[in-house]
């Protein structure tokens, strides 16, 4: 999940802070979220979960990310029996908190939790007494390897704009077009705002993404962190779930009143399935879904995820004098460009965010390939001395990942509109869910768990549960 640039702060020694929203982030679309946590962590204990074997359930949720969960909490607490099935090991899917690589949680998927205020995980971190904290309201901009000048990030800002409108009001208009040929000429500048707009937002160069899509993206604050890690935070909400790890669904045959779903361990079936995977699980041919009707099918294939990767390292000493959990933007001359997040949670831990095809292409690479990329990169923009402090490089391939391939979703060029065929019931037995299937949120925790929620609720309506079920 992205957290793209959301505002500069001055020059170190100057009074103003100059203030920019970055696209799709901009405060004159947004839109409040109306969701709540549907269930608090606890209660869950009288929820029908089907053994380990084979049999009948009310509801089967494939996927047991944010989505799969959120939908399976509010399932279970309508005391409907439900299977949640997860091809991996842990619960969480693209939240991931790695405890391993550098001895302390590190997060390898999302990041952030986006508009505290209306976010239903951020409420439910405080319920439970999460290590919740503010991320940084501020960012950086370096150019030649110092910070830049006022009239620097002056010039900036309003190549983002520009480049932000432009494409926005494409999308408006209903011009579904690949993003970057409507982007004006915002030289010198034209390549760190196409990275911005392209890969830190979407997880694609901007001629992979639909104008349509991007405008009607919420806006996205900095939001906030969780000092022992967002993945963790995740996968605990599972906690009180039954949850059947290592059990990758196959197939899905729709039928009129039942709807049956094959694994490795055996075929259940149920009265009706919510699908939380990425559609890539799809495309890939990993889960095949009998007669989609062709209306979804489109969807599932243009609503496509794209590639967006951390290479993380210990850089001691903070060299760069930064404080912690800042972002710095740098001036780039190529695409082949990146984010740099500093001192993560307070620690010696930064990271290169970067996306699109550079990502996709490193992935490809060798082991060393991340490595290679971030000290030819810190030394191209903070000099050699500072390259040479770097310890310890870990580089995320959420491409190469076999139950993600990808990072999150955006549509291509001519199907912006597709997207809400993910809102939608198919067959009267399944729903979608997960970020690719909100159409404002897409890209985002929150998203994905309202997502879920929404799910379940198309399940229980179908399945005649009552009003009262439904309820956040």
């Amino acid at each position: 999940m992205a957290f793209p640039l959301t505002a500069f702060a001055a020059a170190r020694g100057h009074d103003s802070v100059l203030p920019v929203t970055t696209p799709p982030f901009f405060p004159s679309r947004r839109a409040v979220l109306a969701a709540a946590a549907s269930l608090p962590l606890t209660g869950l204990g009288a929820a029908r979960a089907l053994g380990q074997g084979t049999g009948t359930v009310d509801v089967i949720i494939i996927g047991a990310g944010a989505a799969g969960i959120a939908a399976a909490r509010r399932v279970a607490g309508a005391g409907l029996t439900y299977a949640l099935l997860e091809a991996s090991r842990r619960a969480g899917g693209r939240a991931w908190t790695d405890t391993a690589v550098f001895g302390r949680p590190v997060d390898f998927g999302a990041l952030r939790l986006h508009d505290p205020s209306a976010n239903p995980l951020v409420a439910l971190g405080s319920q439970t007494g999460a290590p919740l904290y503010a991320a940084p309201d501020s960012s950086r901009l370096y150019v030649n390897g110092r910070e830049a000048r006022e009239s620097d990030y002056e010039d900036f800002v309003a190549a983002l704009r520009r480049g932000e409108r432009a494409i926005s009001a494409a999308g408006d208009a209903g011009r579904d077009l690949a993003a970057a040929r409507v982007m004006p000429d915002l030289a010198p500048w034209g390549q760190s705002a196409a990275f911005i707009l392209g890969p830190a937002t979407c997880a694609k160069d901007l001629d992979q993404v639909s104008t349509v899509d991007f405008s009607r993206a919420e806006p996205r604050d900095p939001g906030a962190l969780i000092r022992t890690g967002l993945g963790a935070f995740v996968a605990g909400l599972a906690a009180p779930l039954a949850v059947r790890y290592e059990t990758p669904a196959t197939s899905i045959e729709i039928g009129s009143r039942l709807v049956q779903v094959a694994t490795r361990k055996g075929t259940l079936t149920a009265r009706f399935v919510i699908l939380a995977v990425p559609p890539s699980m799809v495309t890939s041919g990993k889960l095949r879904i009998g007669a989609l009707p062709a209306r979804y099918r489109a969807a599932v294939e243009r609503v496509t995820l794209g590639a967006y990767d951390h290479i993380l390292f210990e850089w001691p000493g903070n060299p760069l004098r930064l404080p912690d959990d800042e972002m710095v933007q740098v001036q780039a001359e190529t695409s082949r460009t990146f984010s740099l997040v500093a001192r993560i949670g307070g620690s010696d831990i930064h990271a290169l965010e970067i996306g699109g095809k550079l990502a996709s292409d490193l992935a490809e690479g060798p082991p060393a390939a991340g490595a290679a990329f971030l000290k030819d990169a810190l030394t191209r923009q903070f000099g050699a001395s500072a390259a040479g402090k770097v310890g310890k490089v870990h580089q995320t391939r959420w491409t190469k990942e076999p139950f993600a391939l990808g990072a999150w979703s955006c549509a291509l060029p001519g199907a912006g509109n597709l997207r809400r065929a993910f809102t939608e019931v198919v067959s009267g037995r399944l729903a979608f869910a997960g970020e690719h299937a909100h159409e404002t949120l897409w890209g985002t925790l929150h998203g994905a768990w309202a997502s879920g929620e929404r799910a379940a609720s198309q399940a229980l309506r179908t399945l005649g549960a009552g009003s009262a079920s439904l309820a956040p």
